[in-house]
């Protein structure tokens, strides 16, 4: 919980640390709430095959108007994350692993705009993992693996980077952004079989890969 108070407050002072005659004195500085769907996904070299998980993402942003074709526009979201994995092993035969991660989320995108109403936008993201909720169904039900798991299994930081491209129209807009994870989120996994103990790190190499669908309102 620590942690999560930091990223606020990182939020909080990244927002707050733009000029104030910078966002009073441009009239393309400005404060707002977006919103949407996530289409989410692991990338990962072990994997077979893994199908999306739709998701929502919404929260604050902040524009700040460097000139008027560049702008610095940090964000805090709440983000949902995840996969469905299909993977065959001998312990569970052919089986679904299901997970939703959900994240408070930190963007800080540059934004460079194009035109009067279009704009490209690039810039790393820092993420919290706040709680998981995973599932897993296989041929053999005696032996399920992900019962017990939760956030703790996983990674609590993610970070990566960030590219997208929006379109404004005075207090409305929309756009599209693909986050590029760079941080494993999953865990080896320690489980006990007839007194023996065995590692599994079936899920460890598990990286974020999500696509989002906003629109938003300048307030």
């Amino acid at each position: 919980m620590n942690y999560l108070i930091k990223l606020s407050a990182l939020a909080t002072v990244i927002i707050f640390a733009i000029p104030t005659d910078l966002r009073s004195q441009n009239e393309n500085s400005e404060v707002g709430i977006k919103g949407g769907a996530s289409f989410s996904n692991f990338y990962s070299e072990e994997i077979d095959d893994q199908n999306m998980r739709i998701g929502f993402q919404g929260g604050l942003f902040f524009k700040a108007a460097l000139t008027d074709f560049l702008a610095i526009q940090p964000e805090l979201l709440y983000t949902q994350k995840g996969s469905k994995i299909q993977y065959d092993n001998f312990l569970t035969g052919e089986a679904e692993f299901s997970n939703q991660l959900n994240y408070l989320e930190l963007p800080v995108m540059g934004v460079l705009n194009i035109t009067e109403n279009f704009n490209l936008q690039a810039g790393p993201y820092f993420a919290y993992l706040i709680n998981a909720n995973v599932k897993n169904e296989a041929e053999n039900d005696d032996f399920n693996f992900v019962e017990d798991l939760n956030e703790e299994d996983f990674e609590r930081f993610d970070y990566g980077i960030g590219l997208g491209a929006g379109f404004e129209f005075e207090t409305l807009r929309f756009g599209v952004r693909y986050n590029y994870g760079l941080e494993q989120v999953g865990k080896e996994q320690e489980f006990s079989i007839n007194g023996s103990e065995v590692i599994s790190n079936q899920f460890a190499d598990l990286k974020n890969s999500t696509f989002n669908i906003y629109l938003g309102l300048s307030l």
